[in-house]
Formats: C-alpha cells, structure tokens, sequence
C-alpha cells in the first residue's frame, strides 16, 4: 500500500512516498480503509525526535483518522465491513497517514452520513484536548464567567471557543489574522494580538485563561486574582500565578470515545462547528504543504489530507 513516511528528525522536506505492507488484522482490531487524516502539532514533534517515545523508522504519521471499514478481526461485534468509521488512537502508534490502518475496535466510532470524511478526521485530538480544557474538574467554565482563550483560532482553539459558549461563558480570544472565524465560531470579543497590548489592555477581564498556545505566563495578567489558567501547551510559572492567588494547571489529554461520539454528534446536528483551514492531496508534495501550514502557526481551525 501507498504511504508518506519520514524519517526521525527529518525535514517537512524529507516526507517520501513509500510502498509498504498493508497492516494485518488482530482479533479486536478493524483495518479501516483510510479516506482523511487530519494534521496535528504533536506529529511534528515526533518526527522532530522530541517526544519520549519513538515510532519505528521510516515513520507513519497521524492519529485522526477517518475512512471505511473494510476487514473485522473475528472478535469484533460492532461494526461491519463498509461501515464509515473514524477514529483517534495512541499518538505513539501513528499510521495515519497510508491507505490502511489497523485500530482495536475499542478506539473506533461510527461516522453519520452527513458528516464528512475529513471533518470527522478533524475531531480526535483537537477537539479532545478542548473538551477536557473546558471541562476539567475544579477548573470547569461556568455559566456566566469570563473566559480568555490564548490562540482561538488554531485547531484546539476553534474547539475551546465552542465548547466554553456551551457552557455558557463570554469568551474573548485571541488572533493575528483570523478574526472572521472567530466570530462565526460565537466568539463575543475578538482580540488582534498583534494590534494590541493583550496583557495590559485585557489586565484583570477573564475568570479563567485557556492558553493553548504556550504563552499563558505572558498572559497571565488577564486573570482576575484567585482566578484560574489552564494550558495543554507549555507549563505556566507557578510563581508568577502565586503572586495573585491564580490557580494553574497543565493537562495531557486523553482518548475517550464517548466524547468523541459525542462531538460527531453535535456536529451532525449543527451544534459544533469543524473549522478546516486546507484540505491537501495524499502526495509527497501535499503533506510538506501540510505540515508547513501547521508548523507556521497560522492555521484557521484544523488541516487535513484526503488520502481517498
């Protein structure tokens, strides 16, 4: 089978088009025939060499993935072959981004008609990560607080603003270009952080900082004191938080496919939004242009490859 591999610590430039075994099928596993893979931040640290873990060399990137059944092992009951699946699995495992991957059924969810290939691939980390920002325990946003979300536009960002306006915060977030996206998203105030003084223009506005793009500390003034800040990017100073009595935490999200199911959910019934910036061929030549729209930094929403 066709695959965009990649070598340890290579170059956006180093992605190659390889011809490798098609994956077999373990008794809980489905081999889904991939039709999109969405590009996430955390594949380019791994083929930068940056993670605590290493995929096997040439590596497969991608975990969001979407496509078709198209092999059950013989311990599922589930699902069946045609059946239109996606699925976000273990980041240390990648094979996304080749024409098969084998997933224990266990990681898979069953995607509505109406919801496309590549949006569905575009839920799995992103919208994960948001979810569990908004809603994590003793820091959950509440109806009627002020949140302040560090880099709104972005894949995560897209997510945290949607899923903070349902639980009924006013959300201000940040943006150097992407203001209209924003505001489709229910944004009530959108912030150019390149036109302003965030830290002092904003001093003292939010309940809460969701900071999804490892400035939290820089943006910490935001924060009324004995507020709260939240990142799954770099940590916050502690000392920083002390001095105003702000309680800070940094979270690694994790795979649950009940929130997936219920993200495509809402997404089949218009109730959250799939912001897709590009959608990119599955060639050499596409992933790099991929992979160098994410690593700007500039995306609006998330980026995803259609494989088929």
């Amino acid at each position: 089978m066709k695959a965009i591999v990649v070598k340890e610590a290579g170059n956006i430039e180093d992605f190659t088009e390889k011809e490798v075994d098609k994956p077999k099928v373990n008794a809980d596993e489905v081999l889904i025939e991939v039709h999109a893979v969405s590009i996430n931040p955390v594949d380019s640290a791994i083929r930068k060499g940056r993670m605590r873990f290493k995929l096997e060399s040439p590596m497969i990137l991608g975990t969001d993935i979407s496509g078709v059944i198209s092999e059950v092992g013989e311990n599922v009951t589930d699902f069946s072959i045609g059946d239109e699946v996606f699925t976000s699995y273990k980041i240390n495992r990648g094979g996304g981004l080749a024409e098969f991957v084998s997933i224990p059924e266990k990681y898979v969810v069953k995607k509505p008609e109406n919801v496309s290939f590549e949006e569905s691939s575009a839920l799995g980390i992103a919208a994960l990560t948001a979810y569990q920002l908004v809603n994590k325990e003793s820091y959950e946003v509440k109806a009627g607080e002020t949140v302040f979300v560090q880099g709104g536009s972005g894949g995560v960002g897209s997510y945290t603003v949607q899923f903070a306006k349902q639980n009924g915060a006013h959300v201000i977030a940040t943006t150097s270009r992407n203001e209209e996206l924003l505001e489709s998203l229910g944004v009530d105030q959108v912030v150019n952080y390149k036109e302003e003084d965030v830290p002092t223009a904003y001093a003292n506005k939010a309940d809460m900082l969701i900071d999804t793009v490892g400035q939290g500390t820089e943006t910490l003034p935001v924060v009324v004191e004995g507020g709260r800040a939240l990142t799954p990017a770099a940590p916050i100073a502690e000392d920083k938080a002390a001095e105003r009595n702000i309680t800070i935490d940094r979270i690694v999200y994790e795979i649950n496919t009940d929130q997936l199911k219920k993200f495509i959910d809402q997404v089949a019934h218009g109730e959250l939004k799939v912001a897709i910036d590009q959608v990119y061929p599955f060639t050499q030549d596409g992933v790099q242009k991929a992979y160098e729209l994410s690593e700007s930094g500039h995306a609006a929403g998330k980026i995803a490859i259609k494989v088929k």
